[in-house]
């Protein structure tokens, strides 16, 4: 199947889904496209937001702010708007003395981000149950599909995306604005930017097929109970493995020394 059949996108919180599978960028060469003077702060946010959360910028990278506006041909000041906007969104980390750096995942991170989304998605399923249509049953499981295509094809990133894809479609189905844009601003995006943990430490592919279609199936049956239940064991199931994985990286640190990273050169994340 095409690359560009994950059309599901996270507006305002990175490239689409679909973005080819890279997560790692070439290091040669500027990291981040110029952009026009007539939109600078806004454009300017977009690109360094599709950077980070792309893996152009590792866990814990400091963000120099001289480097990054000659790359982006732009002045300090909108690059300083847009740096700001992005520490509220929790992608940037501002520490007094040390500068800007990219956000890093630690074990209390990853608590939180699961804690928020296990509260958020077990209420967005029962939302979207009593709202069901045929029309967002179909739309669904064409998430669901791309999930089972990913699994054909033996693509562990293509299914992490796709994972993501199939969740970020049932938020949008609820029609509730404000819980939509919550996991969006607040949990996908830093999702995204953990997929490189979550690619290894995926279940087999059939059993990812298999977590997704019990929550699919308590939707068509409109069994509120069982959907909550089933999202909240597939939350619960991704935070453990996910904060396992975070841990042995924050060890292996520990271990290499202040300031060291790991041996696969990306700062938070363990070698596969």
């Amino acid at each position: 199947m095409p690359a560009n059949a994950l059309t599901t996108k996270f507006p305002g919180n990175g490239p689409d889904l679909a973005s080819g599978g890279r997560t790692h960028w070439p290091q040669r060469g500027p990291r981040l496209a110029r952009v026009a003077s007539e939109t600078l702060g806004a454009t300017a946010l977009e690109a360094l937001r599709a950077s980070i959360l792309s893996g152009r910028f590792a866990g814990g990278e400091r963000l120099v702010e001289a480097t990054l506006a000659q790359e982006m041909g732009i002045s300090r000041g909108p690059l300083r708007e847009a740096m700001a906007l992005l520490e509220k969104d929790g992608l940037i980390l501002n520490v007094p003395r040390r500068g800007k750096s990219v956000v890093e995942f630690t074990t209390k991170g990853v608590d939180e981000q699961y804690g928020l989304r296990k509260v958020l998605e077990t209420y967005a399923v029962e939302l979207l149950i009593k709202r069901a249509t045929p029309s967002k049953d179909r739309a669904l499981e064409r998430a669901l599909r791309q999930v089972r295509d990913a699994a054909d094809g033996d693509e562990p990133l293509r299914m992490a995306l796709a994972d993501l894809a199939f969740h970020d479609t049932l938020y949008k189905l609820t029609d509730d604005d404000l819980l939509t844009r919550v996991w969006r601003e607040s949990v996908a995006g830093k999702l995204r930017m953990l997929v490189n943990i979550t690619t290894r430490t995926l279940y087999p592919m059939a059993v990812e097929v298999s977590n997704h279609q019990v929550i699919m199936d308590a939707i068509l049956q409109r069994d509120v109970a069982t959907a909550r239940e089933h999202v909240a064991q597939h939350v619960d199931d991704a935070w453990l493995r996910v904060r396992d994985s975070v841990a042995s990286a924050q060890s292996q640190a520990r271990a290499l020394g202040p300031g060291a990273k790991p041996p696969s050169g990306r700062a938070g994340t363990p070698s596969r």
